[in-house]
């Protein structure tokens, strides 16, 4: 019987609040849900073992309720302890905490008959006693399955002391130490039964074999009368079979079969290991009790597994107080009898093998810290944070404000707790690939890797589980942090495997069966040389798969169509070669020749789909030598992206084209650009390449390059913000006033002049780009055309405020409006763009709806390229208001104060000026020391 079919969902109200035989109940109130345990394994009813169990956790709570006033309201590590666990508990149920300022306040609520919290301190307290026993439980039910397979006798004194009992087995300081956080002191760890109880504990034993995993943790899991938990939000997709089997085959399979190279190699006569390799995973978020049903059960599924190469050591943590510390400390435990059974399956030797795997599980990377204090000799546990090979984070239930915000905080929040090469296995109802939150993006991209896609969107019957789920790897190597830089890590196009799983699941059961198509998937399909796979798994039910690329923060899909001087002075070339090294110290250089070329245009096709051959995909950098004035050599540097456009443009007679490969984490393009453009370059140049294309790769790879741009010294933040100016980009500085930008720059120069010895290469790197920054201005400036007004310019802006305005409507003598409209209700349209249109006489501003044209202005070119300025935020405003209520100088007063811009070009061009005399100066000092 499917669990998960509808007639059985209305009898599984709250499976975490599993009912049990009603001795008191008579035949006639029999109801189905009191024996059912929902979402275990959908086929069966409670065991007799299982009522065994819950009658004795029912006695040992009411033992617990009164063992807690006497033992934990006296030792003072346990009142502090338990202080925190009700404000955890006072938090999940919305009380009011004013009353408990301090742990000693909760106390004497707890002892005043009469306190306003009294009510609620009764709740948590049955609540916490039975989380105590049910504690205990799991510890006895590790000790009888341990004892079981070593033969062990369990006496009444064992169970009455289960800890000392372990810790005879688990030796301190041993080869069989045992490190457990489950096991060392906490607020749970304080009950121990009270001798009446001595007897009636060995019945447990029986009970405790016949009852599987699972079972035992609905029994525990919460009183059956609880009220507290009856809001518990509970999910029975997730706690399915089939979905413990999903997350186990993305957290096993799924890596190796991405990266096989990971997988270690064995050699001839070398010794393979048969135990398990530690895959310590962390299951976080929302529904995280689903999960770890879901877990277990397909744990016991894959139990019987010939050999396990590699074994999930689990630790699960919700975000609310029902899924905290309490389930975190209930789920080890039953790892450790699970463990045991492992150990038993595959005849391992059990003690040893549970102790190499806990270990393996707090092990710290890369150095383990300190120990804690352990509690009855079971092992220290290193202090710091647990680290973590993969992360389970489960995002089903997002704020309604920013949700993608929410989603990559969350993800990006991970980071700190994950081992190198580690993965992140996110399921969430947020689309992480929204265009419009591409930026976003492209900041998590620096951090992760989104190794693959998996849509569930178009899947009905799924229950809770997630829309989407994401597999990102942590990059291993910080990315540099300055946007001058070349990064030769950085790529700007990825892969992304793309996998959907959609239709209509009629019974929840059928889930299974993609789950099984994507198992059969990775065992027989290569994730690189398969581009499409589409698979009918059922009527109305698909799998499907394709290469996918992300672009800019964006998933693109990859089967859709993509779019002179002197010659120095002897003494200073002597100080040259000194202070110099040669370009292959920076660079591995190799030629391109013209069939390269050739190629490359057959593989045009190729390039469509995404893919590369030829030069673009061997060398990031492409380097010209440009021959064809023998007495005046150049060289270009630029990425691998221009080659096909430079060698259309240039040909081969006279150039020659070079693939360069940095040897360099970062090279900074526009350092070397100055130099081979400055006259002392210039010269370096003519003098090692100016015997004709003959051994030009040799001479080039020992062309002398300063040997201080390999001395990427960066200023400290404090000194680099005396720099800030060098650092805007063109839009920035087109809005500073000339004297204010002149001001700056001569406090700059003064301040470069003290730092210049020290950070020469940082200093070079942002007067190039300054450099280049002012030379765009000048151009367009030089260009005279309107469209290159600065009408934000604080000069222009404040010769423009003064002017005087006239309305355009109904009549301007500079403006004349003319309509496209066949009725005037077009006019009450809001306006959605504006267009210039200029043809040889004419300039034309066209107001659009949409697609539509609505009216059009008539005037010279700087008039409405104004306009255009002053309307850039009137979208949205329904035209004929704006026809109303604009207001502009006349013509001759706009001329005027466009004058000014001689003012701005005369100004940028001598600071271009002074900023290359900067570089030369710079470049000179250096290579002379």
């Amino acid at each position: 019987m499917d669990h998960n079919s509808r007639p059985q969902q209305s009898w599984m109200k709250d499976s975490f609040s599993s009912s049990v035989i009603d001795e008191t109940a008579s035949p006639t109130q029999f109801n189905p849900s009191e024996f059912f345990i929902p979402g275990w394994k959908g086929e069966g009813l409670i065991t007799a073992s299982a009522i065994v169990i819950k009658n004795t956790l029912s006695n040992l709570s009411i033992d617990a309720q009164a063992l807690f006033k006497k033992s934990c309201s006296i030792n003072k590590s346990m009142k502090l302890q338990t202080y925190h666990e009700f404000m955890h508990f006072a938090e999940y149920a919305k009380l009011d905490k004013s009353l408990l300022g301090q742990h000693q306040d909760f106390w004497l609520h707890f002892q005043d008959e009469s306190s306003p919290l009294k009510k609620h301190i009764d709740d948590f307290l049955k609540v916490h006693c039975f989380r105590a026993v049910a504690i205990y439980l799991f510890r006895i039910k590790f000790i009888m399955d341990l004892a079981k397979e070593q033969r062990l006798v369990v006496t009444e004194d064992v169970l009455m002391n289960p800890l000392s009992f372990l810790g005879k087995i688990f030796v301190k300081d041993s080869s069989t130490e045992l490190l457990c956080d489950s096991l060392q002191i906490n607020q749970y760890s304080w009950y121990r039964p009270t001798l009446e109880y001595k007897d009636s504990l060995l019945k447990l034993k029986d009970a405790f074999e016949n009852v599987t995993l699972t079972e035992l943790i609905k029994l525990i899991s919460t009183p059956k009368d609880d009220k507290i938990y009856s809001i518990r939000n509970y999910s029975h997709s997730l706690s399915h079979l089939t979905f413990g089997l999903l997350v186990n085959e993305l957290l096993i399979k799924f890596p190796t079969w991405l990266k096989p190279e990971s997988k270690k190699k064995t050699f001839a006569g070398e010794k393979v290991c048969i135990l398990p390799k530690t895959i310590n995973t962390r299951f976080v978020g929302n529904h995280v009790s689903s999960m770890a049903l879901s877990h277990w059960l397909a744990q016991e599924t894959n139990v019987k597994i010939s050999q396990w190469n590699n074994l999930i050591c689990p630790e699960f943590e919700g975000s609310e107080f029902i899924d905290g510390q309490f389930l975190k400390i209930c789920q080890e435990l039953q790892f450790l009898s699970f463990l045991t059974r492992i150990a038993a399956e595959h005849r391992y030797e059990i003690v040893p093998f549970i102790c190499k795997i806990m270990r393996e599980k707090y092990k710290q990377d890369p150095v383990d810290g300190l120990g804690q204090a352990s509690f009855f000799n079971l092992g220290e546990l290193p202090s710091g944070d647990t680290l973590y090979n993969r992360i389970v984070l489960n995002l089903t239930e997002l704020p309604k404000t920013n949700p993608h915000h929410f989603l990559v905080q969350q993800i990006l929040a991970q980071k700190a707790m994950l081992k190198k090469d580690a993965m992140v296995y996110v399921f969430t109802n947020q689309k992480l690939f929204v265009p419009s939150q591409s930026e976003r993006v492209e900041q998590l991209l620096k951090d992760f890797k989104v190794e693959a896609a998996i849509n569930m969107e178009e899947l009905k019957g799924k229950g809770e589980i997630a829309h989407f789920a994401y597999i990102l790897t942590r990059r291993t190597a910080e990315p540099v942090a300055n946007k001058h830089l070349f990064e030769v890590s950085r790529k700007t196009k990825e892969s992304c495997l793309s996998f959907e799983f959609k239709g209509n699941l009629t019974r929840f059961n059928k889930f299974n069966k993609l789950v099984e198509e994507l198992q059969s998937f990775i065992k027989h399909k290569n994730p690189i040389t398969t581009p499409i796979f589409v698979s009918e798994v059922e009527k109305d039910i698909f799998f499907e798969f394709h290469q996918d690329a992300i672009i800019g923060g964006k998933l693109v899909s990859s089967v859709s169509n993509k779019e002179s001087g002197h010659l120095p002075h002897p003494s200073f070339f002597k100080n040259l070669t000194k202070s110099s090294t040669s370009l292959d110290t920076f660079f591995a250089i190799e030629q391109i020749v013209p069939e390269d070329f050739t190629q490359g245009k057959r593989s045009l096709s190729s390039e469509l789909l995404g893919l590369k051959f030829g030069p673009e995909k061997q060398f990031p950098l492409l380097l010209i030598v440009n021959q064809n004035d023998p007495m005046d050599i150049r060289i270009e540097l630029t990425p691998i992206d221009a080659y096909r456009g430079k060698l259309e443009q240039y040909g081969t007679a006279f150039y020659h084209y070079f693939g360069l490969t940095p040897k360099h984490p970062a090279i900074n393009l526009n350092v070397f650009r100055e130099y081979f453009s400055s006259m002392l370059g210039h010269q370096i140049i003519q003098l090692q390449l100016s015997d004709g294309p003959t051994k030009l790769k040799a001479k080039l790879r020992s062309l002398l390059v300063p040997s201080f741009f390999a001395k990427a010294h960066f200023m400290p933040e404090r000194t680099k913000h005396a720099f800030s100016l060098l650092d805007l980009e063109a839009r920035e500085i087109k809005n500073l006033h000339p004297l204010d930008l002149k001001q700056r720059f001569e406090v700059l120069k003064g301040q470069l002049a003290r730092e210049a010895a020290e950070y020469p290469w940082h200093l070079l790197s942002l007067l190039s780009h300054f450099k280049l920054q002012m030379k765009s201005l000048v151009e367009e400036l030089e260009d005279g055309k309107p469209q290159s007004f600065n009408f934000g310019n604080s000069l222009i802006s404040s010769e423009l405020v003064k002017l005087k305005t006239y309305a355009i409507y109904p009549k301007n003598d500079d403006v004349y409006v003319e309509y496209k409209i066949k009725s005037n209700q077009d006019l009450q349209l809001p306006l959605s763009s504006l267009h210039i249109k200029t043809t040889d006489d004419s300039t034309v501003l066209i107001f659009k709806f949409q697609d539509k044209d609505i009216i059009h202005l008539h005037a010279n070119a700087p008039m409405i390229h104004f306009i255009k300025f002053i309307l850039q935020g009137a979208v949205g405003i329904k035209i004929a208001d704006i026809l109303l209520n604009l207001r502009i100088p006349s013509s001759h007063d706009l001329e005027m104060a466009t004058n000014k811009f001689e003012d701005l070009k005369s100004t940028k061009i001598a600071l271009l000026k002074d900023t290359e005399e900067l570089i030369a100066g710079i470049l000179r000092t250096e290579v002379s020391r």
